[in-house]
């Protein structure tokens, strides 16, 4: 109540004045981030996986 105010909604320039919640927020994308992350890799050697070929050299996203 001493940064927002029970007269408005909250709005994004109140963030700075809110340090726990920012750290809520961070906290909570680092453990459930919104994309997975994929890094490309390149395959070192042709192989199958499920029935599909991967040539040795081929971009993959692991």
């Amino acid at each position: 109540d001493s940064v927002v105010g029970r007269d408005r909604v909250m709005s994004e320039t109140d963030f700075q004045n809110l340090p726990y919640l920012m750290a809520v927020v961070k906290e909570s994308l680092r453990l459930h981030p919104p994309t997975p992350l994929m890094l490309p890799h390149k395959a070192s050697a042709s192989v199958k996986v499920g029935g599909y070929s991967i040539p040795k050299g081929a971009n993959v996203m692991v």
